[in-house]
C-alpha cells in the first residue's frame, strides 16, 4: 500500500528562517505523490534541517525531526491514512 506523506508540527517555530524551512518541507510534502514508504524522504528532510542544529530519523513508518538541543520533536511525518 502507497504512503501519503502528512507533516504533523508539534513545536513553533523559534526563527523567521525556522519558519520558512517548515514551510519548505510542507510545501515538499504537498507535491509528492504517494510513496512505497515514506521514510525515502529522510535525506530530502535531512537536506533542509541539516545536523549539527537538527537531528532528523526515522521510526518503523514515519520520520521525526527535533531540535538538536531539545528532546522533544518539533515535527513528524507521518502516513496520511494511518
Amino acid at each position: 500500500m502507497l504512503q501519503l506523506p502528512e507533516l504533523r508540527q508539534e513545536q513553533t517555530p523559534n526563527s523567521p528562517a525556522e519558519a520558512a524551512r517548515l514551510l519548505e518541507l510542507a510545501q515538499l510534502l504537498a507535491t509528492t505523490a504517494p510513496l512505497p514508504d515514506l521514510r525515502d524522504l529522510a535525506p530530502a528532510v535531512r537536506n533542509l534541517f541539516p545536523e549539527p542544529a537538527y537531528q532528523v530519523g526515522c521510526g518503523g513508518s514515519h520520520i521525526w525531526l527535533h531540535r538538536a538541543e531539545e528532546s522533544g520533536r518539533l515535527a513528524c511525518i507521518i502516513d496520511h491514512y494511518q
